[in-house]
């Protein structure tokens, strides 16, 4: 999916021409202070392009193996700083004339454009990073009157503004024809990074807490552990993902920590209300949310709009309203958003992130599970291999096994997985698993190793003389030398050859950890097709 951005320019005149002490003031002053500290970061298409597709446009959340989650007013207020509470961003559609677009951009941006720069109410001689629009770098004119009255200007919710035009951009991208993606998607970016565990690459500099969250993802990141660019491998990770891979409350260990601007909305948080930007009204459903908030998740309430009102509001755009006032258009919105700390979402609050007992149940019933074939394609696919959904398949298969008393039904099951692997053969072979002890008594033959040969004093010829044998990780069991803790090379000192020839492969990729964790569960499904007596399968189950 194409991302259009519309501030790369603007990210790039701040580099070569930093802004002095005084603009940075009014720029504060304004409210948009956080903006301006986070600074530009690249977009990484392909990891937008898989939450995009997990996107629910009814529920503006997006739908993850263990729950929902999305994007919140808290997330726009602690990584952007941008205030929450205030007025609702909105006006009338007025119209603007080349001369009146002249007089505004000498009055409030302090250049005159030529009359090429327009096109309509749009002018392309600015950038934005809040609202850019699928014309890129065409920016509406509607936005600089705002400017006139600074203190006024800080007065409106631009977070709440913020969030609403990200919710419309992905419902936007969600339909069966989007080819492209616009809107503050550099904040959903970073979004995913504070809270995916196995997404973020790392930040080389050091985060000082004087700045939104935001600010700590900006400059050179360090990417060698992390997958980017590559929309099979994050296709594949959020497919398999575990909710012990989710950070639900990244926030609080900081939160307390940070400038004034990025807990200024903390009273609206929770609240269930509209997020309004003229044309744009979005609805913030905090309550399907609740662990974000550090609270249990019940099944959350039917959402209280209709079927025909939530389409009406995603069919409105601004071309050819000229003379709407939308604030009376959208006055029950506004007055909702106006009202909005009576509808503060509450729940029981818990130390650990748990949901009720009936949640999983409901939840699988509304979503889809796989949006990858769990199938193996019969011919192997070059590049990565997304074995997210196969690893899937077969956890939910061996839940299957464990849970039936019906030992055909097992046997259908574990033929069936093993079968969508394209591995059916497994169900011939004979197993290794089993609850024997391991036979340590009795040592293979040695290994072979072959020496170095190295220059010593004199050009004498000096050959290492310890003798091979088996090291340490055989009895041990295990990998061999590889600490999965750290991604570091590995020390040698103080092992013989042999010990040496033991951890030379000592880096996994997650091709390889994945196709082990698929293995290991394809030889458990055919053992259960096999009734192997060595072992007790339910028994089996239980100790896994």
């Amino acid at each position: 999916m194409s991302i259009k951005r519309a501030d790369r320019q603007f990210w790039s005149l701040i580099k070569d021409n930093p802004i002095g002490p005084r603009v940075q003031s009014i720029i504060r002053q304004a409210g948009f202070g956080g903006i301006l500290d986070s600074g530009y970061r690249y977009i990484d298409h392909a990891l937008i392009t898989a939450l995009v597709e997990r996107w629910r446009p009814e529920t503006h959340t997006f739908h993850l193996p263990f729950g929902e989650t999305t994007v919140t007013l808290q997330d726009i207020n602690v990584l952007w700083g941008l205030p929450i509470n205030g007025e609702v961003f909105s006006g009338m559609e007025t119209p603007i004339t080349f001369t009146n677009g002249v007089i505004m951009c000498q009055n409030l941006l302090g250049f005159t454009p030529e009359k090429n720069h327009f096109w309509g109410k749009r002018i392309n001689s600015v950038r934005c990073t809040l609202f850019p629009v699928n014309s890129n770098n065409w920016i509406a004119l509607h936005y600089l009157p705002f400017l006139e009255d600074l203190g006024q200007c800080s007065q409106i919710s631009w977070g709440s503004a913020v969030l609403g035009c990200l919710y419309r951009n992905l419902c936007n991208a969600t339909a069966p024809n989007a080819v492209g993606l616009t809107g503050p998607v550099s904040i959903l970016q970073v979004w995913a990074w504070e809270r995916i565990r196995c997404l973020p690459p790392e930040p080389n500099a050091i985060f000082n807490y004087r700045a939104p969250i935001a600010a700590r993802w900006k400059g050179s990141l360090n990417a060698v552990d992390v997958p980017t660019h590559c929309l099979r491998t994050y296709r594949s990770q959020l497919q398999s993902l575990k909710e012990a891979m989710f950070i639900w409350r990244p926030y609080d260990a900081m939160v307390d920590s940070l400038p004034e601007i990025c807990t200024s909305g903390r009273n609206s948080w929770r609240c269930v209300c509209p997020l309004i930007c003229w044309d744009v009204v979005e609805h913030h459903y905090p309550q399907r949310v609740m662990r974000q908030f550090g609270m249990v998740q019940c099944i959350p309430p039917p959402i209280n709009i209709e079927v025909g009102e939530h389409e009406r509001l995603h069919s409105l755009v601004r071309n050819g309203k000229t003379g709407w006032d939308w604030k009376s258009r959208h006055e029950p919105y506004v007055n909702a958003w106006n009202h909005r700390e009576h509808n503060v979402v509450n729940g029981q609050q818990i130390e650990t992130y748990s949901v009720a007992n009936d949640y999983m149940t409901w939840y699988l019933e509304h979503t889809v599970v796989y949006l990858t074939n769990p199938r193996q394609p019969l011919e192997p696919m070059a590049g990565f291999q997304d074995d997210g959904a196969t690893v899937r398949m077969m956890a939910d298969s061996l839940g299957v096994i464990h849970q039936s008393q019906d030992m055909e039904m097992m046997q259908q099951t574990a033929y069936r997985a093993l079968n969508m692997s394209n591995l059916a053969e497994y169900t011939q072979y004979p197993t290794n698993l089993t609850n024997d002890p391991v036979d340590l008594s009795s040592y293979p033959s040695s290994q072979r190793i072959r020496r170095r040969r190295r220059r010593g004093r004199g050009a004498a010829n000096v050959q290492d003389t310890s003798a091979g044998q088996w090291g340490r990780n055989y009895e041990e069991g295990g990998a061999s030398g590889v600490n999965h803790e750290q991604n570091n090379e590995p020390n040698f000192n103080g092992l013989n050859g042999a010990d040496i020839g033991n951890v030379t492969n000592t880096f996994v990729d997650q091709n390889t950890v994945a196709t082990h964790a698929i293995q290991s569960w394809q030889r458990l499904l055919a053992s259960a097709v096999n009734e192997d007596p060595r072992y007790d399968i339910s028994e089996l189950l239980e100790s896994t």
